[in-house]
């Protein structure tokens, strides 16, 4: 009468504790040494250092296992504890066992999910209650973090038990039960994934990136990445005007409302679990699908992530070599994609019927497979929401990246100066323009090598990116094509250049630097035919950096990076590169990650035609008749003079490292 009227059987809950403790008591025990380890750290620090006796450091540490930890730990512990306490429904004789109790379903259904949610928190109860423990000893006690803590591993745990309750009654099979609990859990962002594969594969210059459309579908995904904790540190203005931090004033855990929307999810997933469990027929034990209206669902859903996956790799495989553009052909890939359909529709069929007999009279079912692969094939590959096409405008731009990798050289830039951006914008509509000629790999603009360039757009909070290839012609013939001149103007403008060269120190983190020291590798002496390095001090320092800065505005640097003959490179770039350190403010809400990283290095080469930076450098007298700097191809050269003589030799070099200034070989860019 008891057990009818509450409708929780306390014998079979017992049952399942202890028939079960190997797996809550093994996973208690490894989660028993986070507190150890913590109080470790305490009996180091000696008298309880702060760091480890701060409230506020401690909330942080919770409000981290929470939202990295607690979500991967749920999701696998989860799955377990429902199949320890949901696994007779696999085994028929198991089930006629159980439903031959003196117990109703709703009976065995309450008390299984109770067993089973009590499997899952008392891991998380003998480690938090260990690490409180901890805290308490050191007096870093904060109930209010704590209370968030409790409440959202609650919340999750009670999410992933429920989720994984439902996908027991989907099916009669523990292998296939993993398999669903995957699907479930990742179908979404998996789904989205696929779709961006083809995107990649058909549209030009386009590499589709997952962006989390449906993110929410998810679960673990989007709990990882959009809750977070946030903490404020005291902000120190020192005498010298230095801005050191103190002590965490403020941490929050941030977007902690999705845990109880899940919450929430979960409820109403335990309502479906339970419907599912009162219609569940005793004889589906051992079924890939124990639900019917699922097995149609089933049978098209492997068939169609078997043309997405399996269509994709059989291209790869059997026709990319053929292909005469870097895009992929829709015709071919449409026939994969319908092959590998109809191989995952008989897959999934053998897998239902328990049977290899499941050709006969299955021609509608493939016919539909192959119609629906094709025309997903086809509707991807026309581009009917032109992402192929899309470029923006400079006005909806919230920052731009663009990154340049060419024969001889590269720059990698952010930007987010207007006039600059419509420049990137500019070059971009002329790539797409030229579509026809830089997509063609049969044609001579290949035959001659290839770099590429990367764009990457923010807009509305979002990063779209588009990747090219930049074929280089033959000598004579690459002015033809308007988009490498421009990439070739690009890469010598002003606002450029100064992101690439000094792009260290400009991230927008930073709050001040101030120059403290210089370097001037691979300096050649004449008189003792020996290369060494020379160090400058913050006034030479600065001298060379304003130099550089004018070189920068002259539009000096960036013109030997589209050159097409490796050679004329190496005569024109001096070996070896430039350093300025320099000391950087962080803001303070950075600070604590970025500890220990108060210098930062900017390192750039030079070449010939950096005239205003050769010119500093004798001003300076670090370069003079004595004392210069080689170009590439007179450094490789003194090397192979070096290695076959054993010894420099001053007839090795040019005439004008003796004789010449190193001033003086300024030209028009490429």
């Amino acid at each position: 009468m008891r057990s009818k009227t509450l409708y929780f059987n306390p014998t079979l809950f017992k049952k399942n504790l202890t028939r079960f403790w190997p797996l809550w008591g093994g996973v208690s025990l490894v989660g028993v040494l986070f507190p150890l380890a913590l109080l470790t750290i305490v009996i180091q620090e000696g008298s309880f250092g702060h760091a480890v006796s701060d409230p506020l450091e401690f909330t942080k540490g919770y409000y981290l296992v929470v939202a990295y930890a607690v979500p991967v730990i749920s999701l696998i512990y989860g799955a377990l504890c429902a199949l320890a306490v949901w696994g007779w429904l696999y085994n028929s004789r198991s089930v006629g066992m159980y439903h031959s109790l003196p117990a109703t379903r709703k009976e065995l259904f309450a008390t299984d999910f109770l067993s089973g949610m009590a499997m899952m928190l008392i891991p998380y109860a003998i480690t938090g209650a260990l690490t409180v423990a901890v805290s308490a000893t050191v007096g870093a006690m904060d109930p209010v973090g704590l209370l968030v803590t409790v409440l959202c591993v609650l919340g999750e745990s009670f999410f992933y038990f429920a989720t994984a309750t439902l996908i027991v009654f989907f099916t009669g099979n523990p292998f296939a039960f993993v398999g669903f609990y995957g699907i479930f859990h990742f179908l979404a962002a998996g789904a989205e994934q696929l779709i961006a594969l083809l995107m990649t594969q058909f549209y030009f210059g386009v590499e589709q990136a997952y962006e989390g459309v449906a993110e929410f579908l998810s679960p673990t995904l989007c709990l990882i990445r959009h809750v977070s904790p946030y903490g404020e540190y005291e902000r120190i203005d020192t005498a010298e005007g230095w801005v050191e931090y103190g002590h965490l004033e403020f941490v929050t855990l941030q977007n902690a409302w999705v845990i109880g929307l899940y919450a929430l999810a979960g409820v109403a997933l335990l309502g479906c679990a339970w419907a599912l469990y009162r219609r569940r027929r005793s004889e589906s034990a051992g079924e890939v699908v124990a639900v019917g209206w699922m097995k149609p669902v089933f049978r098209y859903g492997c068939a169609l992530c078997a043309a997405f996956t399996g269509g994709s790799a059989l291209y790869v495989i059997f026709c990319t070599g053929f292909q005469t553009g870097a895009t992929a052909g829709v015709l071919p890939m449409a026939v994969c994609m319908v092959v590998a359909g109809v191989i995952g529709y008989y897959i999934a069929s053998m897998l239902l019927a328990k049977s290899l007999r499941v050709f006969r009279g299955s021609w509608k079912g493939v016919l539909a497979t192959g119609i629906a692969a094709a025309a997903a094939c086809v509707f991807i590959s026309a581009d009917p929401f032109g992402v192929e096409s899309w470029v923006p405008e400079a006005g909806e731009l919230e920052g731009a990246y663009i990154s340049l990798h060419a024969r001889n050289g590269y720059l990698d830039v952010d930007i987010s100066d207007q006039a600059t951006m419509q420049k990137v914008l500019d070059l971009h509509r002329t790539v797409l323009s030229e579509k026809e000629r830089l997509n063609d790999r049969d044609g001579g603009f290949w035959n001659a090598g290839s770099g590429y360039m990367n764009l990457s757009y923010w807009v509305e909070g979002k990063r779209i990116s588009r990747y090219y290839r930049l074929p280089f012609s033959e000598a004579g013939t690459q002015a033809q094509l308007e988009s490498l001149q421009k990439a070739a103007s690009l890469a010598t403008d002003p606002v450029i250049q100064e992101n690439n060269i000094f792009e260290q120190i400009l991230w927008e983190d930073i709050v001040s630097t101030r120059l403290i020291h210089g370097y001037i590798g691979d300096i050649y002496h004449r008189d003792t035919r020996e290369i060494d390095g020379m160090d400058l001090s913050p006034e030479q320092a600065k001298t060379l950096e304003a130099a550089v800065r004018r070189d920068i505005q002259a539009g000096n640097f960036g013109k030997t990076v589209f050159l097409a003959d490796e050679e004329e490179r190496d005569r024109l770039v001096y070996f070896g590169s430039i350093q300025l350190d320099y000391n950087v403010t962080w803001k303070p809400e950075v600070q604590n990650y970025r500890n220990g990283d108060d210098v930062r290095t900017v390192s750039f080469e030079i070449s010939v035609y950096c005239t205003e930076t050769l010119k500093a450098l004798e001003d300076m007298g670090i370069l003079d008749a004595s004392h210069r700097l080689l170009t590439c191809a007179e450094y490789y050269g003194m090397e192979w003079q070096e290695r076959e003589e054993g010894a420099y030799a001053a007839e090795s070099f040019p005439e004008h490292i003796a004789e010449e200034s190193t001033v003086g070989y300024a030209g028009e860019a490429y």
